[in-house]
C-alpha cells in the first residue's frame, strides 16, 4: 500500500437498491467492494472481493485462493454491478445526458454567428435524437434495459439520483480525474494514455480558436450569450449544485477553453471510449451479465458448477443485452470522426487553418495508437482519432 500498487474498486452507489423482477423471477444485484494488486509484471490482479458493502458473517470476502467456484461466482456479482454502474453512470449519464445538457442551451443561447455555437454544433450532431431513442427504447417502461437489466425500473432512478450528486467538474475533465483517481502510473493504462493525448489535441484547438475571438478575459465576462450558455448548464444540468465544481459564470478565457474543451472531449473521445467497446467486452454474457437470478454465496466452499450456472440471467435477458450492446457498438453508416467538418461554418483565415493543423495532429495519433496496437494481444482502439465520432450519435 505505501507503494501504492493497492487499488479499491467501490461500487457504493449500488448499495441497498431493490433489483429487478425479471421473467417473474426476483433478481440480485450487488454493491461489492474489489481489491486490486499492481503486480511486479505490471497487471492489475484482483485479490479480494467482498460482494455487499457492510461486513457481516453472511458477507465473506472471497480470494483466488478460495475454491474455482466461489472465485468465479463472486468475479461474476462484480461484473453485473459493473454493467449498471458502467451503463448508467459512466455512459448515459455521463456523456449522453450531459452531451445533451450542452447541446440544449448552445441551442437555446448561442446564435449561429457566433463563435462558440460556430465550434460546438458540429460535435452535438444526432446526440438530441440518440437520447430520444434512449428513453422510448431503453429505459422507458417498455424499455430493454428497465424490463432486462437487474438495476432497471425503480433502483435504476436511485443509481441515475446518487450519480447526478455524486458528479464533479474535476470528473469531467481527463488529466485531473486521472490524478484524483490516483491512476497516473498504472501501467498498460491505454484510456489514459490515448485520451490524455486526444484531451491536449482538442485543447489546443480549443485555445486557438477562442483564443482568435477573446482577446481578453473582460471580453469573456462581458459575452452575454455565453453567459447564459453556461448558467443554463449549471442550473438544469448540475441541478445549481456549487459543490459540483461547474462554474456558473466564465470570467476568463482560460477558464472557456477549459470548459469547452471538456465539453469537446465528453461527446467524442469520452463517449467513444465507453460505449465503443461494450459488444467486445460485453457480447461473452459471464464477463457482463446485465442481471443475476439467484444470490450470492453467504458462506464458502457451498458453490458449485451448477449454482454458478443457474446464477445467470436467462437466455432471453442475455439475447436482449447482447443486442443491444451490438446495436450500440456498430459504427454508424453516416459515421464523422474527430475534426472532420462536412458543413463549414467558420470561413475566415485563421479559424479554417486552426482546423487544419487539428486535423493534422490528430491524424498523426491515430497513426501512433495504430502502431502501438500492432504490438498489443488485445489491440486498445476506442481513443484512435480515427474510430472516434465527432458527437454523442449512436
Amino acid at each position: 500500500m505505501r507503494d501504492g500498487n493497492i487499488f479499491l474498486c467501490d461500487y457504493k452507489r449500488l448499495d441497498g437498491l431493490k433489483a429487478n423482477v425479471i421473467n417473474g423471477k426476483k433478481q440480485y444485484l450487488m454493491a461489492p467492494l474489489v481489491l486490486l494488486h499492481k503486480t511486479s509484471d505490471d497487471k492489475l490482479m484482483p485479490i479480494a472481493i467482498q460482494l455487499k458493502q457492510t461486513p457481516a458473517d453472511d458477507n465473506p470476502i472471497f480470494f483466488p485462493t478460495d475454491s474455482e467456484y466461489d472465485w468465479l461466482t463472486a468475479k461474476l456479482f462484480v461484473r453485473s454491478a459493473d454493467f449498471s454502474e458502467h451503463q448508467l453512470n459512466v455512459h448515459l449519464l455521463r456523456t449522453h445526458l450531459l452531451a445533451e445538457v450542452y447541446a440544449v442551451s448552445l441551442l437555446r443561447n448561442v446564435p449561429m454567428v457566433h463563435p462558440l455555437y460556430k465550434l460546438l454544433i458540429p460535435h452535438t450532431r444526432y446526440t438530441l435524437q440518440i437520447n430520444f431513442l434512449a428513453r422510448l427504447l431503453l429505459i422507458s417502461p417498455s424499455g430493454v434495459f428497465t424490463q432486462f437489466a437487474s438495476s432497471g425500473g425503480e433502483a435504476m432512478i436511485t443509481i441515475m439520483k446518487r450519480s447526478t450528486s455524486s458528479m464533479t467538474y474535476r470528473s469531467l475533465c481527463m488529466p485531473e480525474d486521472i490524478a484524483e483517481r490516483g491512476m497516473e502510473d498504472v501501467p498498460n493504462y491505454y484510456y489514459r494514455n490515448d485520451g490524455l493525448m486526444v484531451w491536449d489535441i482538442i485543447n489546443s484547438f480549443v485555445k486557438g480558436v477562442l483564443g482568435h475571438y477573446y482577446k481578453s478575459d473582460a471580453e469573456v465576462s462581458q459575452d452575454s450569450e455565453l453567459q447564459q450558455w453556461i448558467q443554463d448548464i449549471f442550473e438544469h444540468g448540475f441541478l445549481s449544485q456549487a459543490n459540483t465544481g461547474i462554474p456558473q459564470r466564465l470570467s476568463s478565457v482560460a477558464e472557456l477553453v477549459k470548459f469547452v474543451t471538456m465539453v469537446i472531449f465528453t461527446g467524442s473521445g469520452q463517449h467513444s471510449a465507453v460505449n465503443s467497446g461494450q459488444f467486445d467486452y460485453g457480447g461473452w454474457m459471464p464477463n457482463n451479465p446485465i442481471s443475476l437470478q439467484l444470490p450470492p454465496p453467504s458462506i464458502k466452499g457451498k458453490t458449485s458448477e451448477a449454482t454458478m450456472l443457474n446464477t445467470f440471467p436467462d437466455v432471453n435477458t442475455t439475447v436482449q443485452g447482447m443486442s443491444t450492446m451490438w446495436l450500440l457498438s456498430k459504427q454508424s453508416s453516416d459515421f464523422v470522426c474527430l475534426g472532420l467538418y462536412p458543413e463549414e461554418h467558420f470561413c475566415e483565415e485563421v479559424p479554417c487553418k486552426l482546423i487544419s493543423t487539428f486535423q493534422g495532429e490528430l491524424e498523426i495519433l491515430s497513426t501512433v495508437i495504430k502502431t502501438r496496437n500492432k504490438s498489443l494481444e488485445v489491440p486498445y482502439t476506442y481513443m484512435d482519432p480515427a474510430l472516434v465520432e465527432n458527437s454523442v450519435a449512436i
